[in-house]
């Protein structure tokens, strides 16, 4: 089976070491009007930045901003020609706070047609291969998030192209799943985000029990504390059998979480953390299914 990277097709056998849930070019600010950090634009920084994640053995990056978010497919190509990272980019929208306004006005069918056009046309000749992230405000769907999901949902059944969702700090992913269910999604091919900001191992079973991905993606060893109850995190979930279900990522998003910012950049999984797993008892071959084996299947649907 192939895979639209923004570069062309590629065998999903050949993406190896894999995050699923990063943003390379983005732009908060004009919400976040107080935080002037809250963009990626600097295409020769990222190369700079995103080459450390290649150098440590990484191949893959699931590149999940969505067109509301600055998405910038021209700039995310030129990062993967210049790392020769294979890149995923994303079609969708983000959250009702970054909704332009004809969405409250557009229909389902209308949403859906956009994303499928990105995924079987491309934008400027550059296929999106995911759909997401697709994400809500709160902690509930709101309905013009739901006419999203829904939308996301269509588009997915369409072209077979994986969602991943923005669920934060609450249990909103469980939501997100009855809408997809609803729409007849392969909970195999829908990846729940932000799960470790809701650090409650009961959240992240349900979440695997209906066959959907739990997704550890804010880990950034910014504070001790929190990096430690993420390795816990995969730990317990590894114990309870659920490794098949786990995926692990960054969401960098910000010029503070950049190395050249004083932050951890784009390798902190496939290096520190890892070694942190490691010393928690995690194998070499455990590494292998979270960081290659899980991101394929979120791919192709294998159980």
């Amino acid at each position: 089976m192939k895979v639209n990277t923004v570069l062309g097709p590629v065998d999903v056998d050949e993406l190896g070491v894999t995050l699923t849930h990063e943003h390379l070019h983005n732009d908060q600010f004009e919400v976040y009007t107080s935080n002037r950090d809250a963009r990626l634009y600097d295409t020769d920084m990222l190369v700079e930045e995103v080459q450390r994640y290649a150098d440590a053995g990484g191949r893959t990056m699931f590149e999940v901003t969505p067109r509301d978010l600055g998405r910038n497919p021209a700039g995310i190509a030129e990062v993967a020609r210049r790392t020769g990272l294979n890149i995923l980019m994303s079609t969708g929208r983000y959250r009702e706070e970054f909704y332009e306004a004809d969405l409250w006005k557009r229909s389902t069918r209308d949403i859906a047609t956009e994303f499928i056009a990105d995924i079987e046309e491309g934008v400027d000749g550059i296929r999106a291969a995911v759909i997401g992230e697709i994400g809500t405000n709160g902690y509930h769907v709101s309905p013009v998030e739901e006419r999203i999901h829904r939308a996301s949902a269509r588009a997915h059944n369409a072209t077979g192209a994986p969602i991943t969702t923005h669920s934060a700090c609450s249990e909103v992913g469980l939501a997100q799943l009855d809408i997809f269910e609803e729409e007849g999604v392969d909970l195999r091919r829908v990846v729940v985000g932000h799960c470790d900001t809701w650090p409650f191992i009961e959240y992240h079973e349900a979440i695997a029990a209906r066959g959907a991905f739990v997704q550890y993606d804010v880990i950034r060893g910014i504070f001790a504390a929190e990096v430690e109850r993420q390795a816990r995190l995969v730990v317990e979930m590894l114990e309870r059998g659920h490794i098949r279900r786990l995926l692990l990522s960054q969401d960098i998003n910000r010029e503070i979480s950049l190395v050249g910012y004083g932050g951890t950049g784009y390798a902190f999984v496939v290096t520190t953390f890892s070694e942190m797993l490691r010393d928690r008892g995690v194998t070499d071959a455990q590494l292998e299914t979270l960081l290659v084996e899980n991101p394929r299947r979120v791919l192709t649907g294998e159980p």
